[in-house]
Formats: structure tokens, C-alpha cells, sequence
């Protein structure tokens, strides 16, 4: 967030002076976050700030005068002679140290992937659980699963010499192999505190995954973006692996590349037991508003009993990220040049 100044000169007892006036910045909180140090984290670290910001954002507290998660908070402009560098921003390719102590390290397998680059996106995560079930009087929550799943597989892709960037990302939760995954809303979108209100939410990953594109399209010959979910729905209803995909033949392409190795994997490993997984074009605000091609995949219902026990394992977790990547690799292996993605923007059909 870059602050913006605007210079207004005003005479007053014969003298010329300049007052600094600041463009209105704005800002979420992220979890553990009281007044002081949210201000501290945007360069206001004079005690003045705070009585400034509780006059900006009153009605905007809670009863005992504290920050709500996924709230937006107008921050104080800077004081005349204040100037401080603006926040960093976190646009690098994904470290290592986000798997965790226990998956931070590793070699590379290959270079199948050396000139290819990858956003992965986990689905919801923040103020947004996503899909909530039940299991042995414990609440599980979709966003914790589909993180575990996108790192397992930017891990994945990493190893085969991918760039990748891990948007959705939570500086305390590496790889787990747990089967209860505990539930936090610590997640940010690559540094930035993730909104309440799922339309903010929608255009905040799409912002970041834009940008980065804007930068990358031209350094790689591959790119690609995938947000990772957990169908819910009846739970009678036992799903594969569907796959979406908006108005971009790579993104078709690719979706079927994907559902067609995971579909031979099944064969191979469990020939008795079927595949229902399927492609199919969906008109979903995130698919239709990322430029470079997209895909959204769906992993299992989390309401199914037979899906959740899937989910749940983290060998069949890893077992999915490994097939996903095999895929990339063979999409990559057939691809033609990426182009940017320009059909018409709307808000409709979000996730």
C-alpha cells in the first residue's frame, strides 16, 4: 500500500505553508493484532496515531474497543514530516520454510519443469473456513485441508525446478501429517490480512495472482494458476477430482491433461474402485477474472463420509499432489505459448 501526498499551500499571517494531506490508506487486521501494533506494521509508531484511528474507525470496534478480523480500518495520514518507507511486500517465489521444519528441505528431482511458473491458491482461509463438517465430535474446516493440499503440491513442483508462488499462505502451518488439522484464521494473501466480505476476498488473490503474471508471462513458457477446494454437498454424494475452467483453451487443455493422469492413476492403483471425476467449464468469478489460463479443482465432497477418510489421510493428501504434478508435467511437455486470458469481467458465479 503506497501512501499518496498531496502538497497544498495555504497563506496564513503572511506565510507560505505546506500541509501534507494523505490520501485515505486502508487496511485489515491479521489474528493477535491490537491497535498499536497494526498501526506499528503501517509506519505509525508515535502513541498520537492511535487516538487519530479510534476517532476514524469507532464504530467500526468491538464492545471492548479492539479490532475485528476481516474488518477494514481507515488509517491516520502521515503527520507533516513524518515520512517512512511503505510496508514491504512479500512478491517473491514461495521459501521453503513454508512447508515446515519437517518439509523444508529437499532436492530436486528433476528439471521437467525448469521454465514453467505456478500460482496455487488455496480455496477460502481467513475470516472464510469454507466447507464445515463433523467427525468424532471435532469441527473440521475446509480451508486448513486445501492448504495442506496446495503446499504438498507447490512442494511437488518445486522439486521438478518450477518457479511457484504459494498465494494463500500461514506463516505457523507447514505440511501436516495429522488426520485433524486444528483450525486457525491466521492465513494471509501473500503477507496482506485477508478480507471478511468474499467479493474483497475474490479480488485481493486475483490482484496478486494479476500483478505477478503481469511480471512472470514474459520470463517463462509456462504459466499456470490453480485454486485448490473441498466440494460440499449431499453427503451421499462420493466425488472424485472435478475440474473447472473458464473461457481459455490452456485452461481446457490442461483440466483435461489433469483429470486424464489422475484417471489412469486410479486404474493403476485401485483397477476395481471406478473414477466419477470430471472437466467441466464453469463461469466463476476467480477463473474468469485471473489472466494467465486457471484451473479450480475440487478434491472430494467433506461431507461424504468415504471422501473425508480420503481427505483426512495424509498419504492419499500427498498421493493427489503427486499425480497433480505428473500432470503439470506432462501438460508442460505439450504446451504452446500462454496467452493473457481477456474475455469480458463481470461479478457473477463467485466461489
Amino acid at each position: 500500500m503506497k501512501l499518496r501526498h498531496i502538497f497544498i499551500t495555504v497563506v496564513l499571517s503572511g506565510c507560505l505553508l505546506p500541509i501534507f494531506v494523505s490520501a485515505q490508506d486502508r487496511a485489515y487486521p491479521i489474528e493477535g493484532d491490537g491497535i498499536f501494533s497494526f498501526l506499528r506494521r503501517w509506519n505509525r509508531t508515535d502513541t498520537t496515531y492511535v487516538r487519530e484511528f479510534i476517532d476514524l474507525n469507532s464504530e467500526k470496534l468491538n464492545a471492548q474497543g479492539g479490532l475485528e478480523l476481516g474488518t477494514v480500518y481507515l488509517i491516520p495520514p502521515l503527520h507533516p514530516g513524518d515520512v517512512y518507507p511503505a510496508p514491504e511486500t512479500n512478491d517473491q517465489p514461495t521459501d521453503p520454510k513454508i512447508f515446515g521444519e519437517k518439509y523444508k528441505d529437499f532436492t530436486l528431482a528433476s528439471d521437467n519443469l525448469e521454465d514453467a511458473c505456478f500460482y496455487i491458491i488455496s480455496g477460502h482461509g481467513g475470516p472464510d473456513p469454507g466447507a464445515v463438517t463433523r467427525i468424532d465430535g471435532r469441527e473440521l474446516h475446509e480451508d486448513e485441508y486445501n492448504y495442506d493440499f496446495s503446499l504438498r503440491l507447490a512442494r511437488n513442483l518445486m522439486m521438478h525446478g518450477a518457479t511457484v508462488y504459494v498465494i494463500i499462505q500461514d506463516e505457523y502451518d507447514g505440511i501436516r501429517d495429522e488426520r485433524f488439522l486444528p483450525n486457525n484464521n491466521g492465513e494471509t494473501c501473500l503477507g496482506d490480512p485477508i478480507p471478511k466480505s468474499q467479493i474483497d476476498r475474490l479480488k485481493q488473490r486475483v490482484e496478486k495472482v494479476n500483478d505477478l503474471y503481469a511480471r512472470d508471462k514474459d520470463k517463462f513458457r509456462y504459466v499456470r494458476a490453480l485454486e485448490v477446494h473441498i466440494d460440499s454437498r449431499n453427503p451421499k454424494e462420493q466425488i472424485d477430482l472435478f475440474l473447472y475452467y473458464a473461457d481459455n483453451p490452456q485452461s481446457r487443455m490442461t483440466s483435461y491433461t489433469l483429470r486424464n493422469e489422475v484417471l489412469e492413476q486410479y486404474r493403476k492403483h485401485q483397477p476395481n474402485r471406478g473414477f466419477n471425476g470430471n472437466v467441466s467449464h464453469r463461469d466463476l468469478y476467480i477463473l474468469r477474472q485471473l489472466h494467465p489460463p486457471a484451473i479450480m479443482v475440487e478434491v472430494g465432497n467433506f461431507q461424504n463420509t468415504l471422501d473425508r477418510k480420503r481427505i483426512m489421510d495424509p498419504n492419499n493428501r500427498q498421493a493427489i499432489a503427486n499425480w497433480i504434478t505428473h500432470a503439470f508435467i506432462e501438460d508442460f511437455s505439450h504446451s504452446i505459448p500462454i496467452s493473457v486470458n481477456t474475455s469480458s469481467k463481470s461479478m457473477s458465479g463467485v466461489k
